[in-house]
């Protein structure tokens, strides 16, 4: 009777998943500072070190319709929008590498950036 696997293949397929869990460790374990990026109309108004924000900071970019942008407890939202869908708000709190709001009527965008390695680097 045949094996389906041999040694040598269990061998290779434990190194193999050695291997990725230590390259996860390594990627996982790389940390820099997060920061938010506020543009408007493709211009950079603002950038928050998101890991030094504790209280509640609010950000007003001058857009019309007005936006109402908040930084709290390490993580940044929209806030309010006098825009009528009102979808920039609900999108919630970013606080992870790669999320972004984007409010369209007032061309406002909200990209959080850093923090080392992550899916969204690669």
């Amino acid at each position: 009777m045949n094996k389906l696997l041999k040694k040598t293949d269990v061998i290779i397929i434990i190194a193999i998943v050695l291997a990725a869990g230590l390259l996860i460790l390594f990627l996982s374990s790389a940390k820099g500072p997060r920061t938010a990026e506020i543009s408007v109309n493709g211009e950079t108004v603002e950038r928050i070190n998101l890991d030094k924000v504790t209280g509640r900071t609010e950000i007003r970019p001058g857009t019309d319709p007005e936006t109402v942008i908040v930084a709290e407890d390490g993580s940044i939202r929209f806030d309010s929008a006098g825009c009528p869908d009102k979808i920039c708000v609900s999108t919630g709190k970013l606080y992870r590498p790669g999320d972004t709001a984007v409010c369209l009527p007032a061309g406002t965008v909200i990209t959080v950036k850093g923090g080392g390695f992550d899916a969204v680097t690669y």
